[in-house]
């Protein structure tokens, strides 16, 4: 190993042997960041309890060093920079806190005691093997990316920059990955251990990244980043008989990348079980399948602090609704893992939703770390034709991210209905303009009790022009009381009747200090299609028993509204929209009674799950 300071190397001897990971970087691999090239010119392997990655010291354009590290494949770029107002002891950070650095506004995400293990090429300091450091990451709300180090004692360190994926750095110069270049074959035994509980061989999937593995013979849990193989967890018979769904080891395509099955864990809280898939790219890192039910959404690690808004999360402008807060526990475990889970391990889950998205938030008390993902809701069959496996379990009930099928089609269809709605209202104004309403007769008469007859009959009339609606209006002075008549058009040319049915009521009085009234001394029927001709009305009266002489009036109009066309046409294009409306809503009632929370405008009664 080297030092380089500046442009001058310096010999410093020889480190531990580096231990071998899939990693595609090496020393010479040269990459393009923010425009700016650079070349890796050494490595330094960390450790700390949970976990290990690779810290990669490169040299950029005008002689500019930084730093890239590389974890679980995701990678961040930074820079030392001279911050003069950092909090001097490692006991003045904490997962959770906010911290105004270098201008910016920081979430500390973890905590945490390494050590430098390793390491090869040059590098800026004498990295002597069991080197101890305490390293604070943080995380902003527009990805940036910064860490403080406390190392032996000395003044602390401050380092920005940013996160960033493979493809962003443009990387050339690669070594092939064992078992993934296409170039070079699989390599026996290169990930093979023997558990130290049983013997038997256990073949690592994702050397270097892999931290803990699951023996299938036994079931104990072995640390397989250290060298002596000690025993995180007891052989336990129940992870024998466990049987994904997916089986380990299988390779699929999802989103345009090829992801190995490495890991399985089922993890449940007060109210469910659920189980995840940890899936590996050496390329691009770590990914996970979270199902439930049958419902599947694809997860990755979010490397930027969403903004809180009341009770829910902002991220890329999108809001996210609170949906669940509970203790999650780790109850099983298969494969391998890029942390030491054991069974029993607790985090504090929150999950936020805006389907098909989901945003969740991990607090870890015991490692110091708060960590952030989010996943996207993938159908059965997108995961049944990645990985060859055709018998899935189909979906039942609404998942918390699962999109609601019903509201893009009611969001398609409302835009539709309300243009259908207002030409149809079109339609019927100009039916009316072209139409006027036409008086054809007005006439008085008066209701005698025990006169010659109660059918009175006015004189004829003549309707004309096509068919039309006719109306016939009473109106009468009645006083608490009431006058009703059966009047009936009738047609001088066929006798062919037209009935309808009039009741004029007026009723008004005190109650309880209160007045009140009822009716209005008028009446009015419609008939439909009336063809033109000569007419008359014939009107069989009766009326309240206190009335023995009323005068009352009649009159009748030709082209006059009739809306139960309108109606009729009007129900028949609502059917489908107010279903999908119904339907839409009914889902999210059905989603939002999982949870302990409601968002804004949503006003149903949500049931809690405290009683389950």
């Amino acid at each position: 190993m080297v030092v380089r300071r500046d442009v001058n190397v310096e010999s410093l001897g020889t480190m531990a042997q580096l231990p071998p990971d899939l990693s595609p970087l090496q020393i010479g691999t040269r990459g393009v960041w923010m425009d700016k090239p650079f070349e890796i010119l050494g490595r330094l392997r960390v450790n700390w309890d949970d976990g290990n990655w690779n810290e990669w010291f490169a040299i950029f354009e005008n002689r500019r060093t930084g730093w890239i590290a590389e974890a679980q494949g995701i990678f961040t770029v930074a820079f030392a920079l001279g911050e003069e107002n950092l909090p001097g002891s490692p006991g003045q950070y904490r997962a959770g806190q906010s911290l105004h650095l270098a201008s910016v506004l920081w979430t500390v995400t973890d905590v945490k005691r390494t050590t430098g293990i390793a390491g090869e090429g040059e590098l800026p300091f004498v990295a002597t093997p069991g080197m101890k450091r305490i390293g604070i990451d943080m995380n902003a709300i527009d990805g940036s990316f910064a860490s403080v180090e406390f190392v032996d004692g000395a003044e602390p360190q401050f380092y920005k920059g940013a996160y960033a994926e493979f493809d962003d750095l443009k990387f050339s110069n690669l070594r092939p990955v064992p078992g993934w270049s296409s170039a070079l074959e699989a390599q026996p035994g290169a990930g093979a251990l023997s558990c130290p509980n049983c013997g038997a061989a256990i073949h690592l999937r994702a050397v270097g990244q892999s931290v803990a593995a699951v023996c299938g013979s036994c079931g104990s849990i072995i640390d397989a980043a250290n060298p002596q193989l000690r025993l995180i967890a007891e052989a336990d018979a129940r992870i024998r008989a466990i049987q994904p769904v997916l089986p380990l080891g299988t390779r699929g395509k999802l989103f345009g990348t090829d992801y190995e099955i490495i890991g399985y864990m089922e993890r449940g809280d007060q109210y469910a079980t659920w189980a995840e898939y940890l899936l590996f790219n050496p390329w691009k890192g770590f990914r996970w399948l979270v199902t439930y039910a049958g419902h599947w959404t694809f997860v990755e690690r979010l490397f930027r602090t969403p903004c809180l808004s009341g009770m829910n999360m902002i991220l890329d402008q999108q809001r996210f609704d609170l949906f669940a807060r509970a203790s999650a526990v780790v109850q099983s475990v298969l494969g391998e893992f890029y942390w030491k889970v054991k069974r029993g391990e607790e985090c504090v889950a929150s999950d936020y939703i805006a389907p098909p998205r989901i945003l969740s938030s991990e607090k870890y008390p015991e490692l110091e770390e708060v960590t952030w993902s989010r996943g996207e809701y993938i159908e059965p069959a997108v995961v049944s034709a990645a990985f060859g496996v055709k018998k899935l379990r189909t979906p039942s009930g609404v998942y918390l991210n699962q999109p609601n099928p019903f509201r893009d089609r009611w969001r398609r269809v409302r835009l539709h209905f309300a243009l259908f709605i207002g030409a149809l209202a079109l339609v019927q104004w100009i039916s009316c303009a072209l139409v006027p309403t036409k008086s054809v007769y007005s006439g008085d008469f008066t209701f005698e009790r025990g006169g010659a007859s109660t059918v009175l009959v006015s004189p004829h009339f003549q309707i004309d022009g096509g068919r039309r609606a006719v109306t016939i209006e009473a109106t009468a002075p009645v006083d608490n009381n009431w006058l009703g008549m059966d009047a009936t058009l009738v047609s001088a040319k066929d006798s062919h009747t037209y009935p309808a049915e009039l009741s004029i009521e007026y009723y008004h009085g005190v109650e309880d200090g209160e007045s009140w009234n009822e009716g209005n001394g008028k009446a009015s029927v419609t008939l439909p299609a009336i063809p033109p001709g000569e007419y008359y009305l014939s009107l069989d009266t009766d009326a309240d028993p206190a009335i023995q002489k009323m005068a009352f009036h009649v009159q009748a109009a030709s082209g006059a509204f009739f809306p139960s066309n309108w109606i009729l046409a009007f129900v028949l294009l609502a059917i489908y929209p107010v279903y999908l409306w119904w339907r839409q809503r009914r889902f999210e009632h059905e989603r939002w009674e999982q949870s302990d929370f409601l968002p804004p405008g949503l006003k149903f009664e949500v049931t809690s799950n405290d009683e389950d």
